[in-house]
This record gives C-alpha cells, sequence and structure tokens, in this order.
C-alpha cells in the first residue's frame, strides 16, 4: 500500500471519503495506537477551547454565571467520541454491518483530528473575518456529514450509503434516548437549562 502524507489525506477524505475509509482501516492500526490518537485529539480539541476562551467570551456560560473546566471540557469531548463510536459500531452491527468497534474507531479519531483543524481555522477567521467563519461553520457541517455516511458505510462493509444514512440517524437516535434517560435518572435537567435548548 502507497503510504500518503497527512495533507493528501486531508485532500482525499473530502473528496473521495470512501477511498479515504478505505485507506486508514487497511492501515491495521493497532488499538493502542488508537486510544493514544484518540486522547491526542481530545487534549488538542481541548487546547484550542482554551485558546477560544482566552480570545472570546463564553457567551452561553457567562449568561449562567458558570466557566466551564476544561478538564470537564476534556471529558465532554473524549466521552462523546467514546460513545458515538460505540453507537456507530453497535447500530451499523444491528442493521447488517460488519465493523467492528475499532473500525469505526480510527474512522472517528481522525475525522476529530479533521474537526480540530477546521475550528482553528473558524478561530482565526472570527477574530479576523467573522462572516467567514458562520460560513465555515455550515460548510463544515455539511462535508462532515457525507463524510460521516461514506466513513459508516465503509467501516461496515455496506456499500450503500443510503444505509449508512440509516445508521447514523439511528445512532443519533440512541444517544439521544439513552441521554435522556441518564438526564432523568439523575434528576432531570438543570433548573434553568429549558432557556438553552
Amino acid at each position: 500500500m502507497t503510504q500518503i502524507n497527512l495533507r493528501d489525506l486531508t485532500v482525499m477524505t473530502i473528496k473521495d471519503p470512501a477511498q479515504a475509509a478505505r485507506y486508514l482501516l487497511a492501515l491495521g492500526l493497532g488499538r493502542e495506537v488508537l486510544w493514544l490518537g484518540l486522547l491526542l485529539a481530545v487534549v488538542l480539541n481541548t487546547m484550542l477551547q482554551a485558546a477560544s476562551n482566552l480570545l472570546l467570551p463564553v457567551i452561553g456560560f457567562e449568561l449562567q454565571g458558570i466557566t466551564p473546566s476544561l478538564v470537564v471540557y476534556a471529558a465532554i469531548v473524549g466521552g462523546g467520541l467514546v460513545v458515538t463510536t460505540f453507537a456507530f459500531c453497535h447500530v451499523g452491527r444491528l442493521l447488517g454491518g460488519r465493523g467492528t468497534f475499532y473500525d469505526v474507531m480510527v474512522l472517528m479519531v481522525w475525522m476529530q483530528f479533521l474537526k480540530v483543524v477546521v475550528q482553528a481555522a473558524g478561530l482565526i477567521l472570527v477574530l479576523t473575518i467573522p462572516i467567514l467563519s458562520a460560513v465555515l461553520a455550515f460548510a463544515a457541517f455539511l462535508v462532515g456529514l457525507y463524510i460521516t455516511v461514506h466513513f459508516i458505510d465503509q467501516a461496515h462493509r455496506l456499500n450503500s450509503p443510503a444505509r449508512a444514512v440509516g445508521v447514523l440517524i439511528a445512532s443519533v437516535l440512541a444517544v439521544a434516548i439513552v441521554s435522556f434517560i441518564l438526564l432523568s435518572l439523575v434528576g432531570g435537567p438543570i433548573p434553568g437549562s429549558a432557556a438553552y435548548v
């Protein structure tokens, strides 16, 4: 297999996410490498959040008089990534997929690194050309969905982006339902949080 650099892999992910997914899966990365990759992605994401906190007001939290802890932020990002990977894996298998947790994980970790790059670019644009930051965020959301669908398709060898869309939707619903149940068990939403829904 021909080795490619990160820049070329990034371009490939945007232009042909299915091919990029096959390349990443063929690398055969071990579990330790994947968990270290996840940890690094979370650390970079948290560092970017810290920079954002210094340069921009944290409006949503300031309204409640709360300063978010970076440790809590890192836990949410890392936990969210693991839960999302788990959902994509097991919902996909329930719907006929054959991917393992680590098949899905390698693709989700790579997407997290791409997200960090986009967020860094967005932060620079917020400080320089704010309107372009909103355009970038919207474009990244659409492209991210496109990439995610093809990544799920390749991870589970579904050979059907339409079925991958079904896995994506079912996974989002499953995570939302489980989150709702857990919130209910621990006492429900934080008082006053309805204003921010």
